[in-house]
């Protein structure tokens, strides 16, 4: 079966180092790319528009970063070719989830779902499941 990619994007070095143990560890990936802030990951996906193919690649995108939050990636990211859009799955993650915060997620067509800090595994399979309902392309 393929490897589903994940791109982790939080500011938070203690996240990024629990949420890649968790994804390993739980046999949900072994293909983890950290990002401690918004700009290097868009700079990283920029860097793949040239190839041929992108990965299936979920993103957890964590909403309060300094510099450029969650929602300023999603501006960034909207202007990419539908084709890098269309194999990047967008869950926001937050330690907070505030109304507002819950508001601009649902109504941005790019974010799957708002996941609460800390991840559940079981959340995350149920969202793989649905996205790939017959496996991985």
């Amino acid at each position: 079966m393929p490897d589903l990619r994940f791109i982790l994007i939080d500011d938070n070095e203690i996240d990024l180092f629990f949420h890649d143990k968790l994804l390993r560890y739980q046999g949900l990936s072994k293909t983890i790319i950290p990002f401690n802030g918004a700009q290097a990951a868009l700079e990283f996906l920029a860097s793949e528009l040239e190839l041929p193919e992108v990965a299936e690649t979920m993103i957890l995108l964590d909403i309060q970063m300094p510099e450029m939050d969650g929602f300023d990636f999603l501006r960034h990211f909207e202007r990419f070719p539908a084709r890098v859009r269309n194999k990047c799955h967008v869950l926001m993650v937050s330690s907070s989830l505030d109304f507002g915060d819950i508001s601009r997620a649902n109504a941005n067509a790019l974010v799957v779902r708002l996941l609460k800090k800390p991840l559940n595994v079981k959340d995350l399979r149920e969202i793989i499941s649905t996205l790939f309902p017959d496996g991985l392309p």
